[in-house]
């Protein structure tokens, strides 16, 4: 402290004065007389006293919390096997679509080399047998187109292939008569 401009401290007592603590915790004793002062003034209320529960209460307050537990466990199992069964479902039918596929692909190869062979063979048979063949090969490309109808009804390419037999027969069943040409529209 100055007072008048003198400082009236020894070095003693400034180093002691510097030592003192700058906060200090309130005692116990003075939190509760503060705490029970605000509660009379009705500015806290007071404090809610915890009663303890009967046993019974704890054991069933035990049993729900396992009962709920346990139904959560089964119907997480139940859903799990679901999904699994759901999924090889699916993983079955991809695998009979891509063998049915793969039947395809392979009778398609089998028919092309078929072909090949009626080709070779038509050069040295009569007309009657190279008629034949040519019969037996369009009576297969039809039905095969048939069945691509059914599997993809806008395919414009089957339309055009069955387009194409069904012009074929009306020029064979009526050769003399002339018919007016026919405007074909292909929708996508």
């Amino acid at each position: 402290m100055e007072l008048n401009g003198h400082d009236e401290l020894t070095e003693a007592e400034r180093a002691a004065f510097d030592a003192l603590p700058r906060e200090r915790m309130p005692s116990r004793l003075l939190e509760e007389r503060t705490v029970r002062e605000l509660r009379e003034r009705g500015i806290i209320r007071p404090a809610a006293r915890r009663r303890k529960l009967p046993p019974s209460w704890l054991a069933a307050g035990i049993a729900a919390a396992l009962a709920l537990f346990t139904s959560g466990v089964a119907v997480g199992q139940w859903l799990g096997a679901r999904g699994t069964a759901d999924a090889l479902a699916q993983i079955r039918e991809t695998d009979s679509t891509a063998e049915s596929a793969l039947h395809v692909q392979r009778a398609g190869s089998a028919y092309v080399a078929a072909l090949t062979r009626l080709v070779e063979a038509a050069d040295s048979a009569t007309a009657t047998e190279a008629a034949q063949a040519r019969e037996v090969a369009l009576a297969a490309l039809w039905a095969a187109a048939n069945e691509v109808v059914r599997l993809a009804p806008d395919d414009p390419v089957t339309g055009q292939i069955l387009r194409g037999f069904e012009r074929a027969r009306q020029e064979q069943s009526a050769p003399d008569e002339e018919e007016p040409p026919v405007r074909q529209v292909i929708w996508f």
